[in-house]
């Protein structure tokens, strides 16, 4: 733990002590005392003057004298305990008469202590102690409190969202709030001398950035031992010695870094940099990172699982709604978007077609060339299709040599200069494997709203019919059941 042997020799905050007494002399004398003990001392002539000094200065302790021209100490105690600080100050009263009732009213008000005057100079120096272990046990329960608030804040915002990469940029957001880290990432560590950091709280859009691990051997070490590594000053640090050369900027900056680990085995790290050079980072603060370091296991693991699990429900979405050969839309999935699509051309009275379209004499290529030939043919014809059609279309093979196509906001004639440009287009084209052989189709066409299309099966009927005309109609052409 980086704390310090003798508080009062610090310099900091808790250092501070305010004189407010209006006689002169009585503030000399406390203000050689004080200072001669290693104390920072400031003074005030009377309560507000004293007040004003205390929002700007925040000493840890304040000797008040109780009888005072106007404002007398009692007030001004009182005042003082109802201001908003960002923490409490020991208000030791200094009395000239040793009177109960002025005590008591004094410590019922706000005062912690009090010393009557005159006074020896080790009791006041004794009692000044005193307050100083008070104000640290208060420091001490403040800082509990705040560690135990950032650690519920943490575990509702992890219990707040099942995205893993999520809970992970919280972890590191929140930690680098709780402990003024320059920079707070957790890295997952892979076997070897690579890392990938998940989550830097500097950048959200980070994840998966690679590290070369022979570059960073704080990190190494925290997963090679499993325990955590804090260092004070990284630019002289012995273990930083190998990549000195790679540490500008980084001057009186100290860092802390902790194993993520559960049941022995170690995923990666929690990774700290903070510009403490001097003290470090506080036991209080490793003992609370390494709690939350613990918890991002499961987040990582989860993350790593997760990303699989993603990769494998897109891959069972497309093979539920593709055709594996052609991977156009299947047929299923075709009369699930009509419906769609039927469904709002009636709310919004709008346009639909359907092309349905059937290869002709396609047996005659199988027979002729065989089937891995006539796949290649399938293949081909379907990226032809694809680009044929506007993005708004659904491409779908129906069914053997059969392919279908939904165009929304498309009228009847519409429609068919689509049929006619999608037949040229297939019947232009020179396929792979075919010596002497061309493919033209049969195109079929119908739309919305038509006489006798009531819902979305009509539509294909009619569709279906007109291709039947097309095929018996010297194939090769496009047709609709009106014309």
């Amino acid at each position: 733990m980086h704390m310090d042997a003798h508080p009062i020799m610090t310099g900091g905050r808790e250092n501070r002590i305010l004189i407010i007494e209006d006689a002169r002399t009585e503030t000399e004398v406390f203000e050689g005392i004080l200072r001669a003990h290693g104390y920072e001392v400031r003074s005030a002539k009377n309560g507000r003057a004293g007040i004003g000094i205390i929002g700007e200065w925040v000493p840890s302790l304040i000797l008040l004298d109780i009888v005072m021209p106007g404002q007398d100490g009692i007030s001004v105690c009182k005042e003082i305990r109802g201001m908003t600080l960002g923490h409490r100050p020991s208000i030791i009263m200094v009395s000239s008469r040793q009177d109960k009732k002025v005590i008591v009213d004094a410590l019922s008000k706000g005062a912690d202590d009090f010393i009557v005057k005159p006074f020896n100079e080790d009791e006041l120096i004794a009692r000044v102690k005193a307050q100083q272990r008070i104000n640290g046990f208060y420091k001490e329960i403040e800082e509990d409190k705040k560690n135990l608030e950032t650690l519920l804040a943490i575990t509702l915002a992890m219990s707040a969202t099942l995205n893993p990469p999520e809970v992970l940029r919280t972890i590191v957001a929140k930690v680098a709030a709780a402990t003024g880290a320059a920079r707070c990432s957790i890295v997952l560590v892979v076997p070897g001398h690579e890392g990938y950091v998940l989550a830097s709280h500097e950048d959200a859009s980070v994840r998966e950035l690679r590290l070369d691990l022979d570059k960073y051997p704080e990190i190494r070490r925290a997963y090679e031992t499993k325990t955590p590594v804090a260092i004070n000053d990284m630019v002289n640090d012995p273990l930083m010695a190998p990549v000195k050369g790679n540490l500008r900027g980084l001057e009186e900056m100290s860092a802390l870094i902790l194993p993520i680990v559960f049941n022995d085995e170690v995923l990666g790290t929690l990774f700290l940099r903070a510009r403490r050079k001097e003290k470090g980072f506080a036991q209080k603060e490793i003992d609370i990172c390494r709690i939350v370091a613990n918890s991002a296991f499961h987040a990582i693991r989860n993350a790593r699982l997760f990303d699989r699990l993603m990769q494998e429900r897109d891959t069972l979405q497309e093979i539920a709604i593709k055709d594996q050969l052609t991977s156009l839309y299947n047929h299923n999935f075709f009369y699930t978007r009509l419906e769609e699509e039927f469904d709002r051309a009636v709310r919004y009275d709008t346009l639909l077609s359907v092309i349905m379209m059937d290869i002709d004499n396609f047996k005659n290529i199988n027979d002729t060339y065989g089937h891995r030939t006539g796949d290649v043919v399938l293949r081909e014809l379907s990226e032809m299709i694809k680009r044929g059609v506007r993005k708004t279309d659904i491409v779908a093979r129906y069914g053997g040599e059969e392919f279908a196509v939904i165009l929304p906001h498309t009228s009847l004639a519409g429609a068919m200069e689509e049929g006619e440009r999608l037949r040229e287009l297939v019947g232009s084209h020179a396929y792979a494997g075919l010596v002497n052989d061309s493919i033209t189709i049969s195109v079929g066409v119908a739309a919305y709203p038509q006489k006798g299309v009531m819902n979305s099966g009509d539509l294909v009927n009619h569709a279906d019919d007109a291709l039947y005309k097309a095929k018996w109609g010297g194939k090769n052409c496009v047709r609709n059941t009106e014309g």
